[in-house]
């Protein structure tokens, strides 16, 4: 998938996350959502996360039932308040359905909003805002640590099959390790992981949950490495890497 298209599916995530679009708009963002590589796919879930954590945060606080009345009030203007742009020209290279769902957020989120406001301001209530608040689950720390801006990624083989791949951030001090069909270590032996910034600092042991594990290991301490690394060791680690198996290489 190109960078346009990526970029429209990154820019319908607030449209998706505040639920403004029709049932076969919104089947379409999911279809787009599983065509685009992991990288985009996970930017788009926690842009999406990050949007409904906003307004539940904002309908947490001092949140107190709003009167009958009121709740009436607010309600009846949403369902009468205009709903619906009208789209007059389109600019080059945006389709007409993409234009729709912007501009459709823009006046769905001015109609929350508004509405929202009204509740807030009189009784400090979540009347609207809660309607909007979703029950997906927040980006883990690896997930936010791939979707970050500065996000960067190296894979390696290992040797006797299988590969290592890292993904890291500099802004995160962080790196998400992935390891795909790496065999077990010999009896009485263990992989270890190194950061490399000159002399090798040891990132752990790797468990027998991480190397099988689908979702990744996050390791902490980045720091100014520029290369980490993978060695087979006694089981329980070493201070130092006595056997350097393979080592990838951390680019800017």
């Amino acid at each position: 998938m190109n960078d346009s298209s990526r970029q429209r599916l990154l820019d319908d995530a607030e449209v998706y996350a505040l639920h403004a679009t029709t049932d076969s708009e919104r089947l379409d963002i999911e279809a787009e959502r599983l065509r685009v590589d992991d990288t985009a796919r996970v930017q788009f879930d926690v842009l999406v996360g990050e949007i409904h954590e906003t307004l539940a945060l904002a309908a947490a606080a001092d949140a107190t039932p709003a009167p009958d009345r009121l709740r009436r009030s607010v309600l009846d203007q949403v369902a009468v308040s205009e709903q619906e742009p009208t789209v007059h020209q389109l600019p080059p290279n945006v389709t007409p359905l993409h234009r729709h769902r912007r501009e459709r957020s823009k006046t769905w989120r001015y109609s929350m909003v508004s509405a929202a406001a009204a509740v807030i301001v009189a009784v400090g209530g979540v009347v609207v805002v809660t309607q909007t608040v979703g029950n997906d689950p927040q980006p883990s720390q690896a997930e936010q640590i791939v979707a970050a801006p500065d996000a960067r990624e190296s894979t390696a083989e290992f040797p006797g099959g299988g590969t290592a791949t890292v993904s890291y951030s500099l802004s995160r001090n962080a790196v998400v390790v992935s390891l795909d069909g790496v065999p077990q270590p010999p009896p009485g032996r263990a992989y270890q992981m190194w950061f490399v910034d000159g002399s090798p600092r040891s990132a752990g042991v790797v468990t027998e949950d991480q190397l099988t594990s689908e979702s990744g290991t996050v390791v902490d301490g980045l720091g100014t490495s520029t290369n980490f690394a993978f060695s087979l060791e006694p089981a329980g680690g070493s201070p130092q890497p006595t056997e350097v198996l393979t080592m990838l290489t951390l680019g800017a």
